[in-house]
């Protein structure tokens, strides 16, 4: 019999509409198979050691058996989860493809609230959520 997985702790900014609105289909897909954890009720520190509050605004996390993957990478984690994205899931790991994601990723991040206005969603403005300041 196999022994079931825990489900994949995956950290998120509850303070960003579009953090919550891509947790919430992450939950409607895969069920008990997440844990959704927003960073802004449990800090990061207490989520796991390698974790802080900027990591946390920079990109998702997932932890997956105690190993901590941000970005595409943890999206991937998620994604490995459904049978018919494997192959997706498959390509990810193809150089370049892996490196073009990550910087997709990071675009999308940097700018998740500008875009949502761009593509007309109803997002109402979450402040600094929805935008990675540099430290000047």
């Amino acid at each position: 019999m196999k022994k079931s997985q825990p489900p994949l702790q995956v950290i998120y900014d509850g303070h960003c509409a579009i953090c919550r609105a891509s947790m919430s289909k992450i939950e409607q897909t895969f069920g008990k198979m997440v844990l959704p954890v927003d960073f802004r009720i449990v800090p990061a520190g207490e989520i796991h050691p390698e974790l802080s509050e900027e990591r946390c605004k920079a990109q998702m996390h997932v932890i997956e058996q105690g190993n901590v993957y941000g970005g595409a990478e943890a999206m991937v984690r998620i994604l490995r989860m459904h049978r018919g994205l494997r192959l997706l899931v498959w390509l990810y790991y193809l150089p370049p493809l892996g490196w073009l994601a990550e910087g997709a990723y990071r675009l999308v991040a940097r700018n998740r609230f500008r875009l949502s206005k761009w593509f007309g969603r109803d997002v109402p403005d979450c402040g600094d959520a929805c935008s990675i300041h540099k430290k000047d």
